[in-house]
């Protein structure tokens, strides 16, 4: 084995939806329901589509409900989860995951879209979701960009408010 003569740029370790490391850390399960059974996929934020029985889809406007953590804790033969499999989902803890934009210094604010896609954003706007923040990231060329989020359970923080109300 020749030794090395460079160093690895850009997070190689860690697979999206697998925990971080072991501390405190809380998960609900639930049953997946989202129009497009393709889009059930691990490291994505979901939400709940009906809370009466629990069921969660990625992305939508329900109540924040996690990420879907354990890819491999689930015996698939697909890239996606089923509907009406049952996953878990991350609202504490620290869970690698796959970020669009490479805006990930640590602590920024990180959100969703409408299909469950995670941004880190330097500042957020009217609207935005925010689940939690960037513990670790180091940029690279590769898009989307893995990530290590910290999730505190404090769900949609708000922007202050600017000018006049």
């Amino acid at each position: 084995m020749a030794i090395p003569k460079s160093i690895a740029n850009g997070m190689i370790s860690g697979v999206v939806g697998e925990v971080s490391h072991f501390g405190p850390l809380r998960a609900t399960s639930a049953v997946l329901d989202s129009a497009d059974e393709k889009k059930n996929l691990f490291g994505l934020a979901y939400t709940y589509k009906d809370a009466s029985v629990e069921s969660v889809q990625p992305g939508g406007n329900g109540a924040f409900a996690g990420i879907m953590i354990n890819p491999k804790a689930y015996r698939i033969e697909t890239e996606y989860a089923r509907n009406g499999t049952q996953g878990e989902f991350l609202t504490m803890g620290e869970v690698y995951v796959e970020v669009t934009e490479s805006a990930g210094a640590i602590n920024m604010p990180v959100v969703f879209n409408a299909d469950g896609e995670l941004t880190a954003k330097a500042t957020l706007d009217a609207g935005d979701k925010a689940i939690g923040f960037v513990s670790r990231h180091v940029g690279s060329a590769e898009t989307p960009h893995l990530c290590l989020v910290r999730l505190t359970e404090i769900p949609y923080p708000t922007p202050a408010p600017t000018g006049d109300a």
